[in-house]
C-alpha cells in the first residue's frame, strides 16, 4: 500500500506564470487530480509531487496526465 503523497497545485495566469500555490495530501494521483479541480476550477493549474509533474488542470477542461498515475495498491 502506498503512503499518502505530497502535491503543489500551481495556479497560473494566461502567460503562464505561477500566481498561488496550494499543498495538497491525497492517497493517490486521482484524489490529487479531483482535489485541485475542486479548489481551481476556473483556472488552469499544474499538478506536482516533488520532482514529478502528474497533470496539467486546463481551466474548464479534462485534465491531461503527464506522467504515469501513481494509484493506491490494495
Amino acid at each position: 500500500m502506498w503512503p499518502v503523497a505530497d502535491y503543489n497545485l500551481y495556479c497560473l495566469d494566461r502567460n503562464g506564470r505561477i500566481t498561488r500555490r496550494h499543498e495538497l495530501v491525497a492517497d493517490d494521483d486521482a484524489a490529487a487530480i479531483e482535489a485541485g479541480r475542486t479548489l481551481a476550477p476556473s483556472v488552469s493549474c499544474e499538478l506536482w509531487s516533488g520532482a514529478r509533474k502528474v497533470a496539467l488542470l486546463p481551466a474548464g477542461a479534462e485534465p491531461v496526465l503527464v506522467t504515469p498515475p501513481r494509484a493506491k495498491s490494495a
